[in-house]
């Protein structure tokens, strides 16, 4: 895991679609996406309060078939793949970049309110 599971957490809730949230986590930290809902689960969130769409459920006894890759599909270049590698940590960087400024203003509201500098 890359992510702590407080930060798994966080970057959910704070998703527009946080059950699609839920996909990217389990990417970003190369596992599944029942290890993601086993941590939101252990931390106390509750799986069925999440916004989005919910993914369709296959019917018990009936297996799953990935889907696979027409014959033709071209295999990505490494250049192609090193670019979608590197936008991914883009995009990564960004929520933690935002998850650190919404912390710093959490901690100044908390030093604000311990010392009595409130805006109220």
């Amino acid at each position: 895991m890359q992510m702590t599971d407080g930060e798994v957490v966080m970057n959910v809730m704070q998703a527009k679609d946080q059950r699609g949230q839920i996909t990217i986590c389990a990417d970003l930290n190369c596992c599944s996406e029942e290890k993601i809902k086993d941590i939101l689960k252990a931390q106390g969130v509750d799986l069925r309060s999440l916004k989005g769409a919910a993914k369709p459920r296959i019917p018990h006894g009936v297996k799953h078939k990935p889907h696979k890759k027409p014959a033709n599909a071209e295999k990505k270049s490494p250049l192609a793949e090193l670019n979608e590698r590197i936008d991914s940590l883009v995009r990564q960087r960004a929520g933690i970049d935002d998850e650190i400024n919404y912390l710093k203003a959490e901690l100044t509201k908390m030093i604000d309110m311990l010392t009595g500098r409130s805006d109220e």
